[in-house]
């Protein structure tokens, strides 16, 4: 059984959570909490899973993987065959470019504005800067999805599991999608792809929800 050491509200567990979903995996969730200023508790077993004491962590077979980039590269290539990363050099390049944007632009920005305005960000910068950097990503996604369904290929691929997680938050980082009509649509098309796993409730005022 694959477990996956979680915790609900993080974007990048969703991801793996996504990614299990669609490739219809069972699994064990094993929750992390957070403590005060925004540190994780952690299991003890953790120590000798991730040497950056972060999540999410899967462990496959005994063996654990760190990085929500390596996990989802994993479970693409272990269940997914061909149709999520494909084996040829150029398919594999164009869909890690757009991986590379989820943990650079959308990240730092869409997803940082959300951790600031939830008050769990205690890294650098402020929210106008994180606002710059989410209009560059999502600049990019528009332009790219105002030519094509999708991000890669032409068909679904960990490439629109790594960008939709974070993009779909922005209203929680007080950013509108409003002025992204061919995003909105994208969003929409991820949420109709079989075994689509819903966003976790926001507990706060507004929601994930596309505008």
């Amino acid at each position: 059984m694959l477990k996956l050491y979680n915790r609900e509200r993080s974007g990048n567990c969703y991801k793996v959570r996504l990614m299990l979903s669609l490739l219809g995996l069972e699994y064990e969730k094993i929750p992390v909490h957070r403590e005060g200023k925004g540190r994780n508790i952690l299991p003890p077993e953790f120590e000798r899973l991730s040497p950056l004491r972060q999540i999410p962590v899967l462990v496959a077979d005994g063996k654990p993987y760190w990085g929500t980039i390596a996990i989802l590269v994993y479970l693409a290539r272990r269940y997914g065959g061909e149709r999520w990363l494909p084996h040829d050099p150029e398919g594999e390049a164009t869909v890690t470019q757009w991986l590379s944007l989820a943990q650079n632009e959308i990240f730092s920005g869409l997803g940082r504005a959300r951790s600031m305005r939830a008050g769990r960000w205690h890294g650098y910068g402020t929210l106008e800067e994180a606002h710059a950097v989410a209009a560059i990503a999502l600049r990019v996604l528009e332009a790219r999805l105002s030519a094509s369904d999708w991000l890669a290929l032409g068909r679904p691929t960990i490439a629109d599991v790594a960008c939709y997680s974070y993009t779909v938050f922005a209203p929680e980082g007080g950013i509108s999608l409003k002025p992204y009509p061919a995003v909105r649509a994208w969003l929409g098309r991820v949420q109709g792809l079989p075994n689509y796993l819903a966003t976790p409730v926001y507990d706060g005022a507004g929601g994930p929800l596309v505008e």
